[in-house]
């Protein structure tokens, strides 16, 4: 495991050697970095090269981390990509999760900026200019084919097909005005390059401080080949075969188990072991963190993500009912079928005989401990709902998870130190018995090494492939909103992902490539309201309920729910690209100009 430790002011170097604007392809090359002065020697190309950390390697975000991440519109930081999910409920519903999405003039709205892969062609135009030993100068053009293949991956996810650039554009280019690439094409060019990325890469112990290995892009081909092999198989309208990319999932991931010296990280106490491994200043002897963010007070960096995650709680949000009912009861059954499970009359009843896991990422009333007179510590008691005073938590299902209880921490302001992981080793285990499923090559073996290894943490009964149980719920609601239902076993496979990777900002990409986007459709609920608890609250003034009593935060803006549609699964091209190239196609969907 290793940390990103970038000296600060070799990151303010190299960004003022690369900063750009927004939006254009098109823009020539820096004069800073193209006289004959630069490429000589490894030191340049690791100069160039750390500016890329800071653009893909966001963790926690910069500072205050105010920005939004584009075309989400949910705020910086690995946490907050949930918020537009069925995962958290924020307290205005963004409208890419009910259908009110449309064609933006600015690319940069959007994510259809091209500068960084500009400046990721600018250096494979450049770095063999210099007479740099091959060794070391293969080493940064690793990192840089590790951050084009993240960079294409990322596109594709919002677009499908787009162009694939392998030089930096001049202003007469005739690829300017060129049509999308297939996305058969470009993906199997992110494989390729990202396949050099792992070759070039150094072993892990090898590597420069805070700079990445081997394993992390072998981490990322995991991720990557997941999600395009099983984006394939779902949206079958595409017609492509999803093999070669699962199988490369299945390949990565087996190297990090077998060749790495990754664990699950445990001390053996069920009750906190997973609420700490997302609570700490630092990474560096987990076995399960395959790469991380570290925000030392020695490394310069700082964020503001302790104060507004739990204090200030951008976005306003609560987790959903949606999420809590994922949770197995104690028993490693579903609550629809458990005899252990209490029930739902309260937030207390239905948090008893739960996995582990519920409580430490949704904090119960009472239980959950804050230090006394720490900001935030009033919400422990009782969540914020609509009708009492400070920063809403519209569900009541408050997050746990990300809490620093650690008021020194909040005191930093934007100069917290709390560490982001960004690979970690669980994700790498979920990927693998995932994509052996979708192979048809899944065993016990693989389940005992991936799912059960994951619920051993907090001493859940293992997943048993001869006796899967029954969730004739959760079976509905995929037949309901997503309009097939998945074998048992792969349903509970998705089960432990969503429970295990909750507000690490998976759950998006894993509707969109499961072709389960309906499930947005599902009514967002919270707690179920005992006004005994909230005696100030007003039904029907201030809070909104079911007809089961739980709350609706989004009764009166939604009350006939969001609307999922198709087009959704991708975004559509800005308005002033088609116009500017007639040559653009938009995606399905949406208006053209």
């Amino acid at each position: 495991m290793k940390r990103i430790y970038i000296v600060s002011v070799i990151l303010l170097m190299s960004i003022s050697i690369l900063s750009c604007n927004d939006g254009f392809m098109t823009r020539a090359p820096l004069d800073e970095v193209s006289d004959e002065n630069f490429w000589r020697t490894a030191q340049d190309m690791e100069l160039y090269t750390n500016t890329f950390y800071q653009t893909y390697i966001r963790g926690h975000g910069y500072s205050w981390a105010a920005g939004r991440v584009q075309p989400y519109g949910v705020n910086e930081g690995l946490a907050y990509r949930d918020v537009l999910s069925d995962n958290a409920a924020p307290e205005s519903y963004l409208g890419i999760t009910n259908n009110e999405y449309d064609s933006y003039n600015s690319g940069s709205s959007v994510g259809w900026s091209w500068d960084d892969i500009r400046s990721l062609n600018y250096f494979l135009a450049n770095y063999k200019r210099g007479n740099v030993d091959p060794a070391d100068r293969n080493i940064y053009l690793g990192e840089v084919l590790f951050f084009k293949a993240w960079a294409y991956y990322k596109k594709v996810k919002i677009f499908g097909a787009v162009p694939w650039l392998s030089k930096p554009l001049n202003v007469d280019s005739p690829e300017l005005m060129g049509e999308r690439d297939p996305r058969e094409a470009v993906m199997d060019s992110v494989l390729n390059i990202l396949d050099q990325s792992i070759e070039y890469l150094p072993a892990k112990g090898e590597e420069k401080a805070g700079r990445i290995h081997k394993d992390v892009a072998l981490a990322l081909k995991s991720r990557i080949g997941l999600f395009e092999g099983t984006y394939r198989k779902y949206h079958t309208d595409l017609g492509l075969d999803e093999t070669k990319f699962l199988q490369a999932s299945v390949e990565a991931s087996e190297r990090l188990m077998t060749e790495g010296s990754y664990a699950i990280y445990s001390t053996g106490d069920t009750q906190s072991d997973y609420y700490d491994l997302f609570s700490t200043y630092s990474y560096s002897d987990n076995p399960e963190i395959i790469f991380w963010k570290d925000y030392s007070t020695e490394s310069g960096l700082g964020h503001a993500f302790a104060r507004y995650w739990a204090q200030n709680l951008r976005h306003r949000f609560g987790a959903t009912r949606s999420l809590v009912e994922t949770y197995l009861a104690s028993d490693g059954k579903p609550i629809s079928v458990s005899p252990v499970f209490e029930g739902k009359d309260s937030i207390q009843q239905e948090m008893t005989n739960r996995d582990p896991r519920l409580t430490q990422t949704i904090a119960n009333f009472g239980e959950y401990n804050l230090t006394e007179g720490a900001m935030g510590a009033n919400n422990a008691p009782v969540p914020n709902i609509p009708g009492l005073s400070g920063n809403t938590c519209p569900t009541g299902f408050r997050v746990a998870k990300w809490y620093m209880n650690d008021p020194a921490e909040w005191d930093r302001v934007y100069n917290g130190i709390q560490a982001a992981p960004v690979f970690r080793y669980a994700e790498v285990l979920l990927n693998y018995a995932e994509a052996k499923y979708e192979l048809g090559q899944i065993t016990q073996s693989d389940i005992d090494r991936t799912i059960n290894a994951i619920r051993d943490r907090v001493d859940m009964p293992h997943l048993m492939m001869g006796n899967v149980p029954d969730d004739p719920a959760l079976d509905s609601q995929y037949s309901q909103y997503v309009g097939y239902v998945p074998d048992p076993l792969l349903r509970e496979i998705r089960r432990e992902r969503r429970v295990e990777l909750a507000f690490e900002g998976f759950r998006w990409d894993d509707l969109m490539r499961w072709k389960a986007g309906g499930f947005l459709e599902k009514p967002v609920e919270g707690i179920k309201f005992v006004q005994e608890q909230f005696p100030s609250v007003v039904t029907g003034s201030d809070v909104f309920l079911s007809e089961e009593g739980f709350i609706r935060p989004y009764a009166e803006t939604l009350p006939n729910g969001r609307e999922f549609d198709e087009r959704q699964y991708l975004f559509p091209l800005p308005t002033e690209q088609l116009v500017l190239n007639p040559n653009l196609d938009q995606n399905p969907g949406y208006d053209s100009p």
